[in-house]
């Protein structure tokens, strides 16, 4: 009650208590301008600087996020998930090469830190570095086999390395749980029809356009196959 009266370290904790109310009720405006009082009282504190990194970030806010955990840092470079939140700031902010320096730092502190290896494959994907975005999600897998989402990233990778097969082992797992979803459909269907299994392709396919008929790739690779003799 005493909030903005007392001005000192107790006003401070105080501020940041009041910050986190109002990200637990989604009021995320009010909580930065909460924690950002907060830290002009507490001086050098690494987890309220955290906090507010994460703050900006759910904000939209990447490159304030970004200075924000570059500063809690440079108090405790030990916090594995400081690091991990910068990695992905960095990458929605397009500095996609930092994000993997940062991500591996996490790494580097926490070897378990499953998130960190999700994003680096992502990342890795996008530089173009598959055989490392593929390592990246083997290891989400190996770590977390419940984490499907990281089938479908590792199969999308491996239909890009060429292998087919090894992409639809993956794809599989996802169509388990997600059936109806036509962009698997569409990836499995490709990699069908690179394994010259021309009915199966065209069975993906067919599925991915009956759920979503505005699939122009789908629809293309289709037509395709279409023009020939069909099986």
């Amino acid at each position: 009650p005493y909030c903005g009266i007392f001005l000192g370290n107790a006003d401070g904790e105080c501020l940041r208590r009041e910050g986190a109310r109002f990200r637990a009720q989604g009021k995320i405006r009010d909580a930065i301008g909460s924690y950002e009082k907060a830290a002009k009282l507490i001086k050098d504190d690494p987890y309220l600087l955290k906090s507010l990194g994460d703050l900006y970030y759910l904000h939209g806010e990447a490159d304030k996020a970004v200075e924000t955990y570059k500063r809690s840092l440079e108090l405790d470079e030990t916090q594995s998930f400081t690091w991990y939140a910068l990695g992905v700031a960095y990458y929605r902010s397009g500095y996609v090469g930092r994000a993997v320096e940062a991500l591996e730092r996490c790494l580097e502190y926490d070897p378990d830190f499953v998130m960190a290896y999700y994003w680096l494959g992502i990342a890795c994907y996008h530089m173009g570095d598959l055989p490392r975005a593929k390592g990246y999600n083997e290891k989400v897998i190996a770590l977390h086999p419940e984490s499907r989402i990281a089938n479908y990233h590792l199969g999308i990778v491996c239909n890009a390395l060429g292998e087919y097969a090894k992409a639809l082992e993956n794809f599989r797992e996802v169509e388990e749980r997600n059936p109806d979803d036509p962009a698997l459909l569409y990836h499995m269907g490709y990699a069908y029809s690179c394994l010259y299994d021309i009915p199966q392709a065209i069975e993906k396919l067919r599925r991915a356009l009956a759920i979503n008929p505005n699939h122009r790739q789908a629809k293309v690779l289709l037509d395709n196959y279409l023009e020939c003799d069909e099986p």
